[in-house]
């Protein structure tokens, strides 16, 4: 969430509305400009908006750039290396057999700065990049899939840490675990991915965690452990 707002113009509010666009402001965090690199603490950044038709990008500027809704199909995109992701692991209870069980948690969120919007009954929904479900990632509303890999997920420890790669991604999303973390790691084989814009991974608690669950901006895939990186 931005706590100032952001700048936005006239082209972006009359398109996207109020609620759309408050919508969207919460699945946005404030890391690095998109076009500078520069930090965007201090002030409320620039919206930038890219309709190019099939897809829609939502992205955070500093003072570089004017906030915009941008439909020339002409584009200066941001590098893959501005885009900030931030990651924790936590411990997830569950309920198997008619027990409780708690298995390892790799939370990421995969751009603070930006994120993609889709049109859907008539308004404008933010939304995770699709080739997150391409890869096998469902929403935590359809059920979570404990112990059932993702095709396109693999699983790391190594190290001390979780890490998850996802298929056409370059990102290697990475992080320190606690032992104890990564030991039910290693006794399940794997741990849950949750991928996610609804929260900054540095302000989960509980309650936040429920939210992010429920939220339409989440999806979770069990990430296997890739048997030649199990090392404590």
């Amino acid at each position: 969430m931005l706590p100032d707002g952001a700048l936005t113009d006239e082209r972006t509010q009359s398109r996207l509305g109020d609620e759309a666009l408050n919508e969207l402001l919460t699945s946005l965090w404030p890391g690095d400009c998109q076009s500078c690199g520069q930090s965007l603490g201090g002030q409320p950044p620039a919206l930038l908006i890219d309709d190019l038709g099939l897809i829609t990008r939502a992205s955070l500027h500093s003072v570089c750039r004017a906030p915009a809704w941008n439909d020339s199909m002409v584009v200066s995109t941001s590098r893959a290396d501005l885009v900030t992701w931030r990651t924790v692991v936590l411990l997830l209870p569950f309920q198997a057999g008619g027990q409780e069980i708690r298995v390892a948690g790799l939370l990421v969120n995969p751009g603070l700065e930006e994120g993609w919007l889709v049109r859907g009954g008539g308004t404008w929904h933010p939304a995770l990049g699709s080739g997150f479900a391409a890869v096998g990632l469902t929403s935590p509303a359809a059920g979570i899939p404990i112990g059932v890999p993702a095709a396109g997920v693999t699983g790391r420890q190594a190290h001390g840490c979780l890490s998850a790669v996802i298929n056409g991604r370059p990102e290697t999303y990475e992080t320190w675990a606690e032992p104890q973390i990564g030991a039910q790691a290693r006794r399940y084989g794997g741990f849950l991915l949750i991928v996610t814009h609804a929260i900054h991974p540095a302000q989960l608690d509980p309650e936040g965690l429920d939210r992010t669950l429920a939220s339409p901006l989440t999806l979770t895939g069990w990430a296997q452990l890739d048997s030649g990186r199990r090392n404590p």
